[in-house]
């Protein structure tokens, strides 16, 4: 995983979070701190689990699967160890699967613009 993606992928969790309060009835609106820490932590277990599960190049159909599960996890456990972050079953699984989707369309348009 590179730095770009890295970058895309802790910006992208921290504002879909913090933003997803506002728009969803059952996700209670999580103060930015901790929507940031959530972006720290999921940044760095997808980092982690993609520098083990892909050593080679994948589809992008791949990156969006992992960014669904490594946030739907990292989410679940920031829910189960933080008092601050409020977020439904529903909410978790809606922010897992936007996260996902932005997995899906970013790397390959980075891809694309990268070796233009």
């Amino acid at each position: 995983m590179s730095w770009v993606r890295m970058i895309t992928r802790f910006t992208s969790v921290s504002l879909v979070v913090f933003f997803l309060g506002s728009l969803l009835p059952n996700l209670a609106l999580i103060p930015f701190p901790s929507a940031v820490l959530a972006g720290f932590f999921i940044a760095g277990l997808g980092y982690f689990v993609e520098k083990l599960a892909l050593k080679k190049e994948a589809f992008p159909f791949t990156y969006g699967l992992i960014g669904f599960i490594v946030t739907l996890s990292g989410l679940t456990v920031l829910k189960l160890r933080l008092y601050n972050l409020h977020i439904s079953w529903l909410g978790l699984l809606l922010t897992s699967v936007i996260i996902g989707l932005i997995d899906l369309i970013f790397p390959s348009t980075l891809k694309k613009r990268l070796t233009e």
